[in-house]
């Protein structure tokens, strides 16, 4: 006899039983790549002049001007931010989509119109006919 109930103290473990995962894995795997661009751009954001020496010495084989290397870390800070507040937006959007696809896609009461509504398809599917072959002929 087991006394450990593993579900009690794990929600995802209980919902997947449950058959509707708690935090399904595709919106997990999306927030992670989202927090992780995040970072990223937020880093090139705060620091966009260490970041573009890098990419100077590593691709760039000219020199370029002191007030021209300025110009391009505004530019890069300007840009940065937007991109930065972009991947955060989806990384929340996916974080609040993933948390409430539980209660988007669980069951719910139906009203008495939506109720007649079913009924009256399922009367009209079950009354016709089943495939073209079986209809009768008229002479």
């Amino acid at each position: 006899m087991c006394f450990w109930n593993p579900s009690i103290f794990n929600p995802v473990i209980a919902e997947v039983g449950a058959g509707i995962e708690f935090f399904p894995l595709k919106y997990q795997i999306a927030c992670i790549v989202f927090t992780a661009l995040f970072l990223l751009s937020f880093s090139v954001t705060r620091d966009p002049r260490g970041w573009r020496r890098l990419y100077q010495t590593k691709f760039s084989r000219n020199n370029i001007s002191v007030n021209k290397n300025k110009m391009i870390d505004e530019s890069i800070k300007a840009y940065g931010i937007f991109i930065a507040m972009t991947f955060l937006l989806v990384d929340v959007t996916c974080f609040v989509t993933g948390v409430t696809h539980r209660y988007r896609n669980s069951d719910r009461q139906l009203t008495k119109v939506e109720r007649f509504r079913v009924m009256d398809v399922q009367k009209i599917n079950s009354d016709g006919p089943k495939d073209s072959s079986r209809r009768a002929v008229s002479p």
